[in-house]
């Protein structure tokens, strides 16, 4: 009963401990995340945070373009080397040529030059369906027209009165929600990566800067280094295992 009664004041306790650290680890997040909001946005002022909407969108749509235009770029690659591992497969099939340590039979051959065919129609289809190139014309279209509000908005500023001012805000408004509406919205990677450029502004340590390049990294580029490294890496992987009588 002794050890019952111990066992349970313990768990309390330890209970009470945790829900302090807990209580301390929110009020800890609460002010980091409050040095965190954008200067346009700790004021209850409509115009300010019509300003920093204009702003924040404008870079995201800019981010986005450029996105696709890398997106295009590795995916033209990716084809490209896809194709140029496909040729070599048909060469030493061909000229009957062997691979370093490597003993490629004809089976072997039929079997990836089928594997990179099917690999290659199918990549293609899902690229072209992403159709970067026009999302890119897009999002800089977007990022342009949303722009000149902005510069509207700012202009506004010192060559009105207040109630011009009042009258202008409310159409840039309008204004800027139909934009919105004409275009496809950007991805929130996009976002992310506005803060990376403009990590001052936003209060971003070296830490989540780091961790947000991988994730850029990982969520736009990493499948197409794949495809086009990853034959290469897996034949020379191969080959080492060979060297060392591992396979």
């Amino acid at each position: 009963m002794k050890n019952l009664l111990g066992d349970i004041k313990n768990s309390y306790i330890f209970y009470g401990f945790y829900q302090k650290y807990r209580a301390r680890k929110r009020l800890r997040n609460l002010k980091r995340n409050k040095k965190k909001v954008p200067p346009y946005l700790l004021k209850d002022n409509f115009e300010q945070e019509l300003n920093y909407k204009l702003w924040s969108t404008k870079g995201a749509r800019f981010e986005a373009s450029t996105r696709n235009l890398i997106q295009k770029k590795l995916s033209a690659q990716s084809v490209g080397f896809l194709s140029a591992y496909l040729i070599v497969i048909n060469i030493v099939h061909i000229y009957n040529l062997s691979f370093w340590e490597l003993e490629i039979t004809a089976n072997d051959v039929a079997f990836a030059s089928t594997a990179f065919s099917v690999l290659i129609l199918l990549y293609s289809q899902l690229e072209s369906a992403e159709d970067h190139g026009v999302k890119a014309e897009k999002y800089h279209s977007c990022a342009l027209e949303i722009g000149e509000l902005y510069n509207d908005l700012r202009l506004s500023k010192s060559h009105e009165t207040e109630e011009e001012k009042r009258v202008r805000i409310r159409e840039i408004s309008n204004e800027y929600d139909l934009v919105l509406r004409k275009y496809e919205n950007h991805k929130p990677i996009d976002r992310e990566k506005l803060m990376l450029n403009k990590y001052h502004y936003h209060g971003l340590n070296w830490f989540e800067r780091f961790m947000g390049h991988m994730k850029y990294y990982f969520f736009v580029k990493l499948k197409y280094h794949v495809l086009i490294w990853g034959p290469l890496i897996v034949f020379l992987t191969f080959n080492i295992m060979k060297i060392y009588h591992i396979i």
